[in-house]
């Protein structure tokens, strides 16, 4: 006998199930394990997604240093060629770095000599020895006038410094 057939004799030992019972139960039990069955696909699709991205965040990185290096190669191309003056048209090459993002710059130095005399009234008894460069505040400011032009940063030097009495 394949399956029980339920009828007034055997109720009495078990429960009968009325078919809203029996439907109520059957969802339950499927909606559990559709819900879990959902939560797995879902956690699984999450999984392969962070994998993905991590894989993409190294493939970005990779791209940004090699295009790093390959900006950095091409700038020193253009400044060659530029500051050689290899034959190549000037406004052509400005061109190609402006369509590369790459900033065309070169650095100079420049050097002068400032001789400052300055004359302070001190007490009579004042001993001349104790005055030293660093008692003088000394600043050398670039005054732009120039379109892209910026100061990296000044430094000087002292040399025969002295003082004596009027």
């Amino acid at each position: 006998m394949k399956g029980k057939i339920m009828t007034t004799e055997n109720a009495t030992t078990e429960a009968v199930k009325t078919p809203v019972q029996m439907a109520e139960e059957l969802v339950t039990r499927n909606t559990t394990s559709v819900i879990v069955e959902v939560l797995v696909e879902n956690y699984t699709t999450i999984e392969r997604q962070k994998q993905q991205l991590l894989h993409r965040e190294k493939d970005v990185a990779n791209f940004r240093a090699r295009w790093a290096s390959m900006s950095d190669t091409i700038e020193e191309f253009l400044k060659d060629h530029i500051s050689e003056n290899k034959g190549a048209n000037l406004t052509e090459l400005k061109e190609l770095a402006a369509e590369l993002d790459i900033e065309l710059t070169k650095e100079i130095e420049v050097t002068f000599d400032i001789e400052v005399t300055t004359t302070l009234t001190v007490p009579i008894d004042f001993d001349t020895d104790k005055i030293t460069e660093s008692d003088f505040n000394i600043n050398v400011d670039f005054t732009n006038t120039f379109d892209n032009v910026e100061e990296d940063g000044v430094e000087w030097e002292t040399s025969n410094f002295s003082s004596e009495d009027k």
